[in-house]
């Protein structure tokens, strides 16, 4: 086994690998092809990583579209999270992003996806809620 040592600068205690719970409700779309305003999806997501690293691995486990997310916690304690399509790959791949910081026991901020359609570049918009819930 291979011990993964972190310069002190490095570290942050924000948020460490477990079970969270990923949800997110939208708040518009601009191609009127998504879930309507105020659609609510939950995610199974566990957090995969060292403790203390600001980047991380999340996997949606009931997710076919946004399976694989990179996690990043920045200097100011924001974490953050991107996502390519499954399947897709290039510039012009859908991406979903969101940014969020922390509220007591959650982490709550927005999020986008945006794909092309019909020729034109759409986005949808949501409320992001990241929940740790293998801890009480």
């Amino acid at each position: 086994m291979t011990s993964v040592a972190l310069a002190q600068g490095d570290r942050q205690t924000v948020l460490g690998p477990g079970m969270y719970v990923f949800q997110t409700r939208t708040t518009s779309a601009s191609c009127q092809d998504d879930e309507r305003t105020g659609y609510v999806s939950t995610f199974l997501a566990p957090i995969h990583g060292v403790p203390g690293s600001r980047e991380m691995r999340m996997t949606l486990t009931n997710s076919e579209f946004w399976p694989q997310w990179t996690i990043t916690v920045d200097a100011a304690g924001r974490v953050v999270g991107d996502a390519t399509l499954a399947g897709a790959s290039g510039p012009t791949a859908p991406r979903n992003h969101f940014s969020t910081t922390r509220q007591g026991e959650r982490f709550v901020g927005t999020g986008q996806r945006t794909y092309r359609a019909n020729g034109q570049l759409c986005r949808v918009e949501y409320d992001a809620l990241l929940r740790r819930i293998d801890q009480l």
